[in-house]
């Protein structure tokens, strides 16, 4: 008994020691990991992510250069270097130096002797010799409109919006442009970022207004040809007798109910996960933790806020190690603690959130439904299992998952955070391809070629690959989901 006690004060001491020393680390890491991110960074991979740490502190303390020549030092360029940094406005010919005064007068006398060609020649040039001058593009564009080549036209204003995001000429230049070319969601989401990044410009209000105007044409459209598509399909098969209806009457009440589903995309995909969520918390597979939960909700809104629509935004964590994420329609995103390990910063994980809430904003699940048989199998009761196993089954579109790549990208550079979150996360599914663990790639399709044309997607537009990119955060919160 004795020598028990003994060896008991011993242990003890031994504890103390360490305690005292910062030893105790070596056997209960996550105690000080959790609370050091630079340790924990540099425990976890070395001096690199140690490096990130420091760059997002400085960056967090307003030491925005240094953190930026720092994440320049830590990350390879693309193929390709673009510009990213927000340059000073001019906006009269005469501010311009000689070379590119000589550009602007080239441009105004081929624009006068009607040749075109030249006028736009001569204008590229002054764009990339002195991408400040607002009124530059704003002129090439509307060259280019004229001529139909309406997207080259949509390029231009894009980068110029990236160069000038508080010109509210340039912003409402690509608002009218993208509404002209029947891109309603994209102007309003234009409309909407120019209207949250400038609280107190003048013509905030307008912008909003003009957000809202966009997204209800928008939402109009999409839901007046759903339902036109439903309806077809309803005639097909009545001409070649398999109809599944047998009364005009049963065909209208089904319209009628499918367009509710429409309109009301956040109630369908509440149900489908409310569903869900009982059987995750069931299983036990269901993260409750609030710091995790917040930590994926907070990342989620950020991106979601810029997107233009107003949905009733969910995130929920699954323990499930594969790197998977899918959205429910209405805006309710599931993603895996596989996702949130594969992550690399916060960028990464916003980046995939972003893409997520993309393909929610564009209703491609809603879309999918469409093109499956479940609609032509309602009756009285919405069969949610049957549209939530062909939501998980279908992949999406080619044209869906540009789309989201563009919505997410564009939402994820006006965030703050790198504007490259997405494309590295994609490098890290790329990289993985050979695991089994790799679920995301069977219900969104991440070739090498998609890294390229999300690099190609950051190069043209100018975004900012060199903004906050939140290793510190990111390991705090892997720390605790691992």
């Amino acid at each position: 008994m004795k020598r028990f006690r003994y060896g008991l004060l011993i242990l003890l001491g031994t504890l103390l020691c360490l305690l005292w020393s910062g030893g105790l680390e070596a056997l209960w890491p996550h105690s000080v990991q959790a609370a050091d991110p630079v340790k924990l960074a540099q425990a976890a991979s070395g001096s690199r992510l140690a490096a990130f740490v420091e760059a997002d502190q400085l960056y967090r303390q307003g030491d925005i250069a240094t953190a930026e020549t720092r994440y320049r030092e830590l990350k390879p360029e693309f193929a390709t270097h673009a510009v990213s940094q927000v340059v000073e406005p001019i906006y009269e010919p005469e501010a311009l130096d000689s070379a590119d005064l000589a550009y602007w007068n080239a441009a105004q006398q081929a624009i006068a002797g009607n040749q075109m060609s030249g006028a736009v020649v001569a204008l590229e040039q002054l764009i990339d010799a002195e991408p400040g001058f607002v009124v530059a593009p704003l002129q090439l564009a509307e060259i280019l409109a004229e001529e139909d080549r309406n997207s080259e036209a949509l390029a231009v204003l894009e980068q110029a919006a990236t160069v000038h995001p508080y010109s509210s000429d340039i912003v409402m230049a690509q608002v009218e442009a993208l509404a002209d070319d029947g891109q309603h969601l994209e102007a309003s989401i234009a409309a909407r970022s120019f209207a949250i990044l400038n609280l107190d410009h003048p013509q905030a209000g307008e912008f909003r207004d003009r957000a809202e105007d966009e997204l209800n044409t928008f939402l109009n459209n999409q839901r007046n040809q759903n339902i036109t598509d439903t309806v077809i399909g309803i005639g097909i098969g009545t001409i070649f007798g398999n109809a599944p209806w047998d009364s005009t009457d049963n065909a209208v009440d089904t319209y009628e109910r499918v367009a509710r589903i429409f309109q009301d995309e956040s109630a369908l995909g509440g149900e489908i996960a409310d569903q869900l969520k009982a059987d995750y918390r069931q299983s036990g597979r269901l993260v409750e933790d609030p710091e995790i939960v917040d930590y994926v909700t907070q990342l989620g809104l950020e991106v979601a806020q810029l997107m233009g629509r107003d949905l009733d935004y969910e995130f929920f964590v699954i323990r499930d190690s594969s790197i998977n994420a899918f959205a429910l329609p209405g805006g309710k995103i599931f993603v895996n603690t596989g996702a949130i390990l594969a992550a690399n910063s916060q960028a990464e994980l916003a980046g995939l959130l972003g893409h997520e809430v993309a393909h929610a904003v564009l209703s491609h699940g809603i879309q999918r439904i469409n093109k499956s048989d479940i609609l032509s199998q309602l009756g009285e009761q919405i069969p949610y299992g049957d549209i939530l196993s062909n939501l998980l089954s279908l992949e999406y579109s080619r044209q869906h998952e540009r789309q989201s790549d563009i919505l997410g990208t564009r939402a994820l550079a006006t965030s703050g955070y790198a504007a490259d979150g997405l494309r590295n996360f994609m490098a890290t599914l790329n990289a993985n391809t050979q695991s089994n663990q790799v679920e995301y790639l069977s219900s969104h399709p991440a070739p090498a070629s998609r890294v390229d044309y999300l690099e190609e997607l950051i190069q043209r537009n100018g975004y900012n690959r060199y903004a906050l990119e939140g290793v510190d955060r990111h390991q705090v919160i892997q720390a605790k989901v691992a």
